[in-house]
Formats: structure tokens, sequence, C-alpha cells
């Protein structure tokens, strides 16, 4: 597994195609943040990654998502 970078801090940067998990502190899932999709961004890894997890914190929103992005970008 690749490492990730854990910031603890008052200021947070983004970076063009950063994405966001918002997790409360009783460990819902508030918010899933993504940048802006176009026909491009389907085909990157981080996008592909972006699956794996989101399917992660709820099976089967994987299928829906690239249901979704499909019907945004035709």
């Amino acid at each position: 597994m690749s490492r990730i970078d854990v910031e603890v801090g008052g200021e947070i940067e983004f970076e063009m195609g950063d994405s966001v998990i918002v997790i409360k502190e009783d460990g819902t899932i508030r918010k899933v943040i993504l940048p802006e999709m176009g026909h491009g961004t389907t085909k990157t890894a981080g996008y592909k990654k972006t699956l794996e997890v989101i399917d992660v914190l709820k099976p089967g929103a994987k299928k829906e998502f690239v249901q979704y992005n499909r019907k945004k970008l035709h």
C-alpha cells in the first residue's frame, strides 16, 4: 500500500483534482468531495482509486458513480 500523508493543522491545501472524504467524529461519512469530472478524468489512476474508496465506504456506490458520470459526460 502506498504511503498516505496525514497532516494535522489549521490550514489544508488542496490541489486541482484532489478528492476529500469528511468523516464525522462518530465514524460516519459526512461528505465525499470530488473534482469536476471530464472525459480524461475517468482514465486516470486517481479516478480508479477514488472508485475503490467509495465502494468500500458504501458497497455498490462504484457502479452508481460510474453510471452517473457516463450520463453526465454524454
